[in-house]
């Protein structure tokens, strides 16, 4: 089966926003505006990795920021990976380790040195690919927060 990778910088897409939706279900997580949710994250300048198969469906996707970090005298760009989903029928075939490399590839091209991440379900995944655990940086969600250098 042929599948397809698109850098999508608007998320207006209803499959994508089918996706989505079906994401947030298993999280359990309640939105109240989904329409202001799809606008904000249009917003950002990367937006989302979706990989499709060869009738358009959506197999996973992979939302990104690259975000200035500035602290008083020092400045980095860091690559933020901000939600990530591959459909349950398409797990563990490596769709999933495709958009996180092309991701971390975006990023790095884009000025980005390290990237970061949250999780709670996927720490061994992570930590396969060079993620490392990162005391004393804590995340709005609570979650375990992860770094990858990128120009290693």
């Amino acid at each position: 089966m042929e599948f397809f990778d698109v850098l999508e910088k608007d998320c207006a897409d209803p499959a994508f926003q089918d996706a989505f939706r079906a994401y947030f279900g298993e999280l359990g997580v309640k939105v109240t505006n989904w329409d202001g949710l799809f606008a904000e994250i249009s917003q950002a300048p990367d937006c989302a990795f979706v990989r499709r198969d060869g009738q358009g469906r959506i197999v996973g996707f992979l939302l990104m920021a690259s975000q200035e970090m500035t602290s008083g005298f020092f400045t980095t760009r860091i690559g933020c990976m901000e939600e990530f989903y591959v459909a349950p029928e398409y797990r563990r075939q490596g769709h999933g380790m495709a958009l996180l490399a092309m991701a971390e590839e975006h990023l790095s091209k884009a000025g980005c040195p390290y990237a970061i991440l949250t999780t709670q379900t996927a720490a061994a995944f992570y930590m396969k690919r060079g993620y490392r655990l990162q005391r004393g940086i804590s995340a709005r969600n609570k979650a375990d927060v992860y770094v990858k250098s990128l120009w290693v």
